[in-house]
């Protein structure tokens, strides 16, 4: 199972929140284990899944009829607590929800919670869908649960690492065929090309970024590769990300082609250090912002000058989860986080340096889940 029910059970007793209703697509998958191939695709075709923090309570999901065989089959829920309804009505839609507000909430109304707090995921939901909900249960007070859910989220499931090692395992295959292309100085899209291909060999679903550059586009954070060739002298940087079976890798690096002149050895040495830095401050029971106060004071011993509004991040089923680690937050780690630990520095002059691993938070310090070669220097075959 993706859930830690006692985890999310807890959060919501102490957030004063009975019973939450959600629907975005990554809080669906992880409250269910089912992933539909559309919650990504198709925007606006949700799954709302009832939650009650009283587990006596089974959770209820109510999908789209086009789902119903897949989800009762995957999810972890009883066939009898996943509902169809119906997205266009035709006249014919016996058995089948034609108001999927209504029937949430009689089945809050009948646990008892008519008049509780409801959470919503108020930072995802559209206006007009917290109306529906609003005008079906007048009497219910609905308050943000998105904060309970996403700590929750923050500390994985084994089900969850599992596929996270898989994510990551696909990542790297991506990543070393695009080292393999530019040693031999292909172009931007097609060793862009190449290691989508060898990810989707690995077992990914699909690649969520591609961020390869080289020279001075290299600078540029979220490159889109070119047809513009790698060449001898320059940097090359690119941060990639495959996704397996929902969940997401996330791995970056830099090389300079051949031997570094003085300045991008300097930047690429400082990037090194203050990733390798952060890396050795994660552990159970330090702070985001302690991890971050390590990084940068590591890397700043070869540029004084290095800044970064953050040196990572949460990965899971989305690739920006708790905890982020920035300057002033005191979320603690905990074992069984798995975190990405990344130090960028990007000058339109020179070219972009970056550095990223994705990490699980062991007992007593971490597990890191790649092998890439760190090394500045990149042979040219």
């Amino acid at each position: 199972m993706l859930l830690n029910r006692a985890r999310l059970t807890d959060l919501m007793k102490k957030a004063g929140i009975p019973v939450l209703i959600s629907a975005k697509p990554e809080n669906a998958i992880y409250l269910t284990s089912y992933h539909p191939m559309g919650s990504r695709t198709i925007k606006d075709r949700l799954t709302y899944v009832l939650y009650f923090a009283d587990e006596a309570k089974a959770p209820l999901a109510l999908c789209p009829s086009v789902d119903l065989r897949q989800m009762r089959e995957l999810s972890w829920l009883p066939e009898d607590q996943v509902m169809p309804f119906v997205e266009f009505k035709t006249g014919k839609d016996q058995g089948l929800v034609t108001d999927k507000f209504g029937f949430l909430a009689e089945q809050i109304r009948g646990a008892g919670y008519a008049t509780d707090q409801v959470g919503v995921e108020t930072s995802f939901l559209p206006e007009n869908i917290l109306n529906s909900f609003r005008a079906a249960l007048p009497d219910a007070k609905f308050v943000n649960s998105d904060p309970v859910i996403k700590r929750a989220r923050a500390v994985k499931t084994p089900e969850e690492i599992e596929r996270l090692r898989k994510a990551c395992r696909a990542t790297e295959a991506g990543c070393k065929k695009l080292i393999e292309c530019a040693s031999r100085l292909w172009f931007e899209d097609e060793a862009a090309a190449a290691a989508r291909a060898a990810s989707m060999m690995q077992g990914a679903e699909t690649i969520g970024f591609c961020a390869v550059g080289s020279a001075l586009r290299s600078a540029n954070v979220h490159n889109n590769p070119r047809h513009e060739p790698i060449t001898a002298g320059s940097v090359f940087r690119f941060d990639y990300g495959a996704i397996y079976d929902g969940y997401w890798g996330d791995l970056a690096r830099t090389f300079v082609m051949g031997k570094p002149n003085p300045a991008q050895q300097k930047y690429h040495d400082a990037v090194k250090a203050a990733q390798e830095a952060g890396l050795s401050a994660v552990r159970p029971g330090v702070t985001a912002d302690y991890i971050y106060k390590e990084a940068l004071k590591g890397g700043q011993v070869y540029d004084p000058e290095l800044r970064r509004e953050h040196v990572g991040h949460g990965l899971g089923l989305e690739v920006h989860e708790e905890p982020l680690l920035r300057l002033g937050n005191e979320q603690v780690i905990e074992a069984g986080m798995v975190i990405c630990v990344e130090v960028g520095k990007y000058l339109a002059d020179i070219g972009g340096f970056q550095i990223e691993d994705t990490v699980l938070v062991t007992d007593t310090g971490i597990e890191i889940l790649d092998s890439l070669p760190k090394g500045v220097s990149l042979p040219i075959e």
